[in-house]
């Protein structure tokens, strides 16, 4: 009524001005308006318009006076109600409550309390990559090295500007709804930053909500991001949001929507509309964060318009550490137990060690899912690396159906076991055709899937079970209509499996030489008493064969004492009989496979052995090749200066000499057969981290040399904090150059040098060196010429020294000496030029002479070397020189401590293979 009264005054008043006004004015200046008509009449128009104009401006006026104290009212309201009820607080904790739980659904080997999710979580951090690669994507399989600057979190980029949305992309249990719901609890808690905006978390599991989102109704299709953002909050006891809450923080672009899990949802024209109504929101409230999650498998059937496409990175092996060390400081913090830390430290490097040890289990590691399931039985099982085929049937369940049906989608979970018989079938008619690949339309499937689908699952297209089984992460669309299983193991687990269930071992004793079948057999042994094969083995007598038994056996639950003697005893015998015998040479091959079948994968897929070298396999070698075996050196007790090797360093042989490993390479090659190839691992694949924990303590690895290295010799590569075995510290040479000194200083050149020695050659070759370092009449004093040629700093010798490198460096003495001379002098050659020449002459003949007798047995001739290379450092004054001069005292004074055992030998070799 106020409102209505209000416009009647407002339109009486505009009519006043109107045409009151006019009447006044006109009334008043008649006489004027009647000699000028037309201007009277032009004024009267323009003063009607202006009044008009006026009218209209005072009503919009009105209109947006009144729609804007609306919406402060409104927002007023939401902000006191929001602020009174402390809605958006609750909300921010329900999140952080209901996103923080740890655990592996429908894993049944697992603690009463699992870690939280902050506690344990490792950023696989994300990679953009273009859609078609990214469909390639898979269970277990090895990835390309990404550059850093490629490696970045889900929180860097919501953080950094950019609007458009973000697809991630991964296979079955590379943490894609874990990384949504650390994202969640990670901005849930956040406060206001200066760089990074607070945003509100909006976490929706699209398969809970597909008919409302596209149901058969227009009310399904015309939901709203802010409707489905309350659907699952009307059971959390929060309350209803105040009016508007949602749609005022999207419209305003405060949030960021996280959709997880489009791949579950099995219908690809209910997929297609999911990807529409997402595209729709997106482009209604576009200054949010959008982030949508799936698996490779039929997103390129519907991909998101405009979207940007991450793939989700695989575990490092120093994430594979980190997570495993988290996840049982975590158990071991919630079992209360004493001393939690020292007890999850020892559990978490057992099983690093254990997986490493296992290069198939190290593969699967990488992915957080399975990752998590092999650190859940190891806690409460402790069933690793003993009883491999029961993890591979855990996994296998996992992936096929106990996880579906822990998450509540039944009709995956409720065929989950015949499925797994009909696979089992599968994999080990793969098996026999020796194929990894199947292509759907092609003989093979018929042949062995089609009749198992019509006994087991009747009805059941083979297209519809390889789509459905590749859902489960199991299998693999390599390329289109083709699968294979996501990884080699759960083939060969599956194919062993089925064999066992069946009673058909007797198939696999036709086998037992045929490579591809061997992982099979082992994982048979490990439910099986594999005492058949065994004996089988036996009967082929070949060098494979045997070293199958013998794995079989160690691989087998259960081990009758008298077979295992039996396999001792024959091992024994046969490494007894003549060298050249064929029975020896079948025994080295099976002990050398044996030793060597234990391989770790490392960070770029290669494979290295777990175990140094032992004692067994370089006596073995050493027979052959006695001119690289040890001298002094006791098989029963290791070296005579380290009677405690074994007992430090286990089985390890210590102290491979120089020229050894190229041999032992070329060695085990040979016996192996061509069964498999080793090889040195690369200076790169020595500095991978993995390879550490490989090492006993304190030793280095004789590696391939770096690729700028023009010299290929093998060279020892040592950990950081591990002294090098090859290199002294400069003190060292200054120490030994005034024990060195006192020596010599007695030296008479009309008698020549005081140490008599048996050889008159190699005495002449000692005064003629002596002869020249006091050649001007000024006996040496080392500590007047360290400081002088800066040799008294904490310095090592860059490259590994060894006695081919110190030839190496008095070889080339002389010719840089001579070089010096002509850069410096032209074709004049002063008297000091000629006396460092001949110096370097001296040094290069005495030292030669002096490696080939061995640095040890000549200990005056190293001391007078070591003082002539410094001497002649300080007279020469050239940096080339020089330089080369202190690596020959650096080289000498090793030798020496080396020979002397002052550096303990604990050189070992870790073969590569090939």
């Amino acid at each position: 009524m106020a409102g209505d009264k209000g416009l009647s005054i407002g339109r009486a008043g505009l009519l006043g001005l109107g045409v009151g006004a006019p009447l006044v004015v006109g009334t008043q200046l008649w006489p004027k308006v009647e000699s000028h008509p037309l201007l009277a009449v032009g004024l009267l128009f323009a003063y009607e318009a202006v009044l008009a104009v006026l009218a209209f401006v005072s009503a919009v006026s009105k209109e947006l006076e009144n729609r804007l104290a609306k919406r402060v009212a409104d927002g007023t309201e939401r902000l006191l109600l929001g602020r009174l009820t402390r809605y958006e607080r609750r909300y921010r904790r329900y999140l952080v409550v209901r996103h923080s739980a740890g655990g592996v659904k429908g894993l049944t080997i697992q603690g009463a309390r699992n870690p939280r999710l902050e506690d344990v979580f490792v950023d696989v951090s994300l990679r953009s990559s273009p859609l078609h690669q990214a469909q390639n994507v898979s269970l277990a399989d090895a990835e390309q090295e990404v550059p850093d600057g490629e490696r970045r979190s889900l929180q860097d980029i919501l953080d950094h500007p950019g609007l458009r949305p973000l697809v991630v992309i991964g296979a079955p249990g590379t943490g894609k709804t874990t990384l949504l719901e650390h994202t969640t609890v990670v901005y849930a808690r956040r406060r206001e930053r200066r760089r990074a905006k607070r945003w509100l978390p909006v976490f929706v599991t699209l398969r809970d909500h597909v008919q409302q989102i596209v149901g058969g109704g227009v009310a399904g299709v015309g939901l709203t991001m802010a409707d489905v953002a309350r659907l699952p909050l009307s059971a959390a006891a929060l309350g209803d949001a105040p009016a508007g809450w949602f749609e005022d923080h999207l419209e305003n672009g405060r949030c960021v929507v996280l959709l997880d899990g489009l791949d579950e949802v099995a219908d690809p024209h209910t997929r297609q509309r999911l990807v529409r109504w997402a595209e729709t929101q997106a482009a209604r409230y576009p200054d949010n964060r959008w982030v949508l999650t799936t698996r490779p498998q039929g997103y390129d059937a519907a991909p998101m318009d405009g979207a940007e496409v991450l793939v989700v990175r695989r575990f490092t092996p120093d994430q594979i550490r980190r997570f495993v060390h988290g996840w049982y400081g975590a158990v071991e913090r919630l079992s209360g137990s004493r001393d939690t830390g020292a007890a999850a430290y020892a559990s978490a490097a057992d099983l690093i060690d254990r997986l490493r040890a296992q290069p198939s289990l190290y593969d699967l590691s990488s992915n957080p899912l399975l990752l998590t399931m092999l650190c859940n039985v190891h806690r409460y099982l402790g069933a690793l690396p003993g009883t491999r085929a029961e993890l591979y049937g855990q996994i296998c369940q996992v992936l096929l159906w106990r996880r579906h049906q822990a998450k509540g989608l039944w009709e995956d979970a409720d065929a989950g076991p015949t499925r797994e018989t009909v696979l089992r079938e599968l994999a080990y008619g793969m098996m026999v055709h020796r194929t990894r690949s199947l292509p759907v339309g092609g003989p093979l499937a018929t042949d062995l899937l089609v009749p198992a689908l019509a006994r087991e699952l009747p009805g059941v297209s083979a297209d519809v079970f390889l789509t459905s089984v590749a859902r489960t992460g199991l299998l693999v669309e390599r390329e289109p209509g083709q699968f294979s299983f996501a990884h080699q193991t759960f083939q060969e687990y599956l194919a062993a499996s089925h064999i066992h269930r069946n009673g058909m071992s007797h198939l696999l004793k036709q086998r037992i030489s045929d490579a591809w079948w061997r992982e099979s057999i082992l994982l048979w042994s490990a439910a099986n008493p594999p005492v058949q094969i065994i004996e089988a083995c036996l009967e082929l007598d070949t060098a494979d064969a045997l070293g199958l038994a013998l794995d079989c056996y160690d691989e087998a639950q259960e081990k009758p004492h008298e077979l295992g003697q039996r396999l001792e005893q024959l091992r024994l015998e046969a490494l007894q009989s003549p060298a050249d015998s064929p029975r020896r040479r079948m025994m080295t091959g099976a002990t050398v496979a044996r030793h060597l079948r234990q391989v770790v994968w490392l960070a770029d897929g290669v494979l290295v052995s777990a175990l140094p070298v032992n004692h067994d396999v370089y006596r073995l070698f050493s027979d052959a090749h006695p001119e690289f075996r040890p001298e002094g050196y006791e098989w029963e007790r290791g070296p005579t200066r380290s009677q405690d090797a074994n007992t430090i360093y286990g089985t390890t042989f210590l102290g491979i000499p120089p020229g050894a490993p190229e041999a032992l390479v070329r060695w085990v090659n040979d016996v192996l057969d061509g069964s498999a190839v080793f090889r040195l691992p690369t200076w790169d694949e020595a500095c991978d981290p993995a390879m550490r924990p490989l090492l006993p303590p304190a030793c280095s690895l004789w590696s391939q040399p770096p690729r700028d290295w023009s010299n290929r010799e093998p060279v020892c590569w040592a950990p950081e904090g591990v002294s090098h075995p090859w290199s002294v510290s400069l003190e060292r040479v200054y120490e030994r150059a005034v024990n060195g000194t006192i020596a010599i200083e007695d030296f008479d050149r009309s008698t020549g040098f005081p140490y008599q020695h048996t050889d008159p050659r190699f005495h002449d070759l000692l005064t003629d060196t002596a002869r020249e370092v006091y050649r001007h009449g000024v006996p040496f004093d080392p500590v007047i010429t360290f400081p002088s040629i800066n040799i008294s700093s904490s310095q090592a010798l860059i490259r590994p020294s060894s006695p081919e490198l110190l030839i190496e460096l008095l070889t080339s003495l002389p010719n840089l000496v001579a070089e010096q001379a002509r850069r410096l002098f032209g074709g004049h050659e002063p008297s000091s030029a000629r006396g460092d020449r001949r110096l370097a002459n001296s040094i290069a003949a005495l030292g030669a002479e002096m490696v080939a007798r061995g640095v040890g047995a000549e200990p005056e001739a190293a001391d007078l070397l070591r003082v002539a290379a410094i001497a002649l450092a300080d007279r020469s004054g050239g940096i080339e020189v020089e330089a080369t001069c202190r690596d020959i005292a650096l080289g000498i004074t090793t030798l020496q401590d080396r020979a002397d055992g002052i550096i303990p030998a604990r050189e070992v070799v870790l073969l590569v293979r090939a």
